[in-house]
């Protein structure tokens, strides 16, 4: 990543973070070359994702899953927390 895109990266994840944290869960950046949000479930901490911010192959720019699909646009963000929170809540709360 150039340092512009890192930065971009960085804007976003802050962003998500914001979101995230007023649907409790914990978030924890990590920067480097490729920034990272880790997110924690605080009632089930085995639970976590590291989300980072990349293009898709047509340019437009994704969340995407530490198994490197993605989950939405940045634009997107509210919609992209909540299927996070999804992820990270265990089933049996599900019912």
């Amino acid at each position: 990543m150039s340092g512009r895109q890192v930065t971009s990266a960085v804007s976003h994840l802050t962003a998500l973070a914001a979101v995230l944290s007023s649907l409790s869960l914990d978030t924890q950046m990590e920067d480097g070359d490729e920034p990272k949000l880790i997110v924690t479930n605080p009632r089930a901490p085995q639970l976590s994702e590291s989300i980072t911010v990349a293009a898709d192959p047509d340019g437009v720019q994704q969340f995407w899953w530490s198994w490197h699909k993605p989950i939405a646009a940045v634009e997107n963000r509210h919609a992209v927390a909540m299927r996070i929170k999804f992820v990270l809540t265990p089933a049996r709360t599900l019912r």
